[in-house]
């Protein structure tokens, strides 16, 4: 009977081991995955903030001031 119970205990501590694995593995695979779309989002930020640089840095005080004065002026 004794054969029995020990029998079950270890039955119960290896699927409670299992378990507790499978549940790590999936958390990992999780932050792993979070980690990736992080850097994802942030080259696609990099990338928009060169672009807005290089347009800025490629307009002229020229244009800069015909534009203001076309879009901002004191109406009469």
């Amino acid at each position: 009977m004794k054969k029995y119970f020990v029998i079950a205990a270890m039955c119960a501590g290896v699927c409670t081991g299992a378990y507790w694995a499978g549940g790590r593995v999936a958390s990992q695979k999780c932050a792993t995955q979070i980690a990736e779309i992080r850097a994802e989002q942030q080259s696609v930020n990099l990338e928009n903030m060169v672009n807005v640089n290089e347009k800025v840095f490629n307009t002229g005080v020229r244009d800069i001031r015909r534009i203001l004065r076309t879009e901002y002026t004191i109406a009469e």
